[in-house]
């Protein structure tokens, strides 16, 4: 597993500016390029030099000690030229990745990249990023350089890394030219912004699932505490386990120590708070087992079908216990509950003795919905036609969930 720099380079209008660089740690190292000198800070295992067909390539390699090899200047003269005419070769850079290799005592690459004029361009050059890193890598990116729409591209590709390779982003650095006092450039790192993109993917994510585990890492990465984060993610499990209530108390426990360690978190992570206690405001503004059924039509909105089914079917029972007066928790509860509206239905058990009642109006869907769960639970092939037809299409199970759901667990708004 390697460390690779990934750095950008301009086009050659002009050579670079001089500028000394003050880095995190004070140390300062004065260049035209920043990534040559960010390579000898950050000490990296591989230096990744990307730039166009009209990048200042021979600006570059003048910058180093390449400038003082009397075998080398005919071929940095045709660079230079080449790059003026916007033609440079992907040939000719790989010749002299290994005299700069040899020079820096650091394997190098220099990678032509498209200008990213298109969309195309833009992908071959996200394309060309992630390539250069295999699984486990780490990536330092400096966006200091180069076209003016290739940081996006850079910063993008931070995130693709992450999701396609397994590759830690390490840092993003950025020297600041333009907010240079006292001939003195700082380093900025911007990699904080991916903490921004993860918050937002693990919004996004919860509005899908009503997983609340999608929070546990960030939380964690952001500095809550061990207990903190455990009780948000024993509320997750016993969500998905159907005990409700357990469910609800882990998530105000977690509510209450959100409070009181917000000042300690991420300036970041401070940003999505808010949106975070609003998604958890149903533990104040419901009771438990209306979350049952929220759940449930969350599932069925995001067409997480086998889960709408399984949790509305859970709901229904939920309301049938409490109705009964039992714990909602309790599986004997439930099971009794859920027995006797079924025998009152007109559905008689064994060894049971039944008042036969007109069915509920709600009864036809409670047994397709009942129908429907053991099929999809266990994966029955001997089953009612009203269920088969029912699970033999995307569309059609989504349009009776809706008309199941309607009628046994009304939706229900925070």
């Amino acid at each position: 597993m390697a460390r690779i720099l990934v750095t950008l380079l301009g086009k050659a209008v002009a050579n670079y500016k001089s500028a000394t660089y003050v880095f995190e740690d004070k140390n300062t190292r004065t260049s035209r390029f920043f990534g040559l000198e960010l390579a000898k800070q950050v000490k990296p295992d591989q230096l990744v030099i990307l730039g166009t067909t009209g990048s200042m390539w021979d600006n570059l390699l003048l910058e180093t000690e390449l400038s003082h090899r009397t075998d080398l200047e005919q071929a940095l003269l045709n660079i230079g030229e080449a790059a003026q005419q916007d033609r440079v070769e992907q040939a000719t850079l790989n010749q002299l990745a290994i005299e700069l290799s040899n020079t820096l005592n650091l394997p190098c690459r220099l990678s032509l990249i498209p200008y990213g004029r298109t969309q195309l361009e833009q992908t071959q050059t996200l394309e060309q990023l992630v390539g250069f890193f295999a699984s486990g890598d780490t990536a330092i990116l400096d966006i200091s350089h180069g076209l003016r729409h290739l940081p996006m591209l850079v910063q993008q590709s931070s995130l693709l890394l992450q999701t396609l390779k397994n590759v830690q982003i390490e840092a993003i650095y950025y020297g600041a030219l333009e907010l240079s006092q006292e001939s003195l450039t700082p380093v900025m790192r911007l990699d904080g912004l991916l903490e921004i993109d993860r918050w937002s993917e693990a919004l996004y994510y919860y509005d899908r699932t009503g997983d609340y585990a999608a929070f546990a890492d960030l939380l964690a990465q952001s500095g809550f505490s061990k207990h903190a984060v455990d009780c948000l993610k024993d509320a997750a499990f016993f969500e998905q386990t159907n005990n409700i209530h357990k469910a609800w108390v882990k998530l105000r426990q977690f509510l209450t120590m959100l409070k009181s360690e917000e000042a300690l978190c991420s300036p970041h992570a401070r940003l999505f708070l808010p949106a975070l206690k609003k998604r958890f405001a149903w533990v104040s503004q419901q009771n438990p087992k209306q979350r049952q059924v929220a759940v449930a039509w969350l599932a069925l909105d995001n067409g997480n079908l086998l889960r709408a089914t399984l949790y509305g079917f859970e709901a229904f029972i939920t309301q049938l216990t409490e109705q009964a007066g039992g714990d909602i928790d309790n599986h004997d509860a439930r099971n009794t509950a859920k027995e006797n509206y079924e025998c009152t239905n007109g559905q008689k058990k064994s060894n049971k003795r039944c008042e036969h009642n007109l069915p509920s109006p709600n009864w036809e869907h409670y047994v397709l919905l009942r129908s429907i769960r053991n099929q999809l639970a266990h994966s029955s092939t001997h089953t009612h036609q009203e269920v088969k037809k029912a699970v033999a299409s995307r569309v059609v199970l989504s349009e009776t969930l809706q008309s199941i759901f309607k009628t046994l667990i009304p939706r229900r708004t925070v």
